[in-house]
């Protein structure tokens, strides 16, 4: 069963669109590697820091490849 991405399209609800890796659609990944490199999450309104820079902080990077549920 294909997984659907789960980053927030709004307070409502998740963006849907069919999962490229982990949790997350093409489009949102993209996103994230825009983020690498930077202390800044990508995750829309999270204010922690991606200590390993590598786009998301260590909570919403499990939230993404499906270590938890959001």
């Amino acid at each position: 069963m294909p997984k659907a991405c789960v980053w927030p399209a709004n307070c409502v609800k998740s963006c849907g669109a069919p999962a490229q890796l982990g949790h997350i659609c093409g489009a949102h990944l993209k996103r994230v590697r825009l983020m690498a490199g930077t202390l800044c999450c990508a995750w829309p309104g999270c204010m922690r820091r991606a200590w390993d820079r590598k786009g998301l902080c260590s909570f919403h990077r499990d939230v993404a490849f499906g270590q938890i549920e959001r």
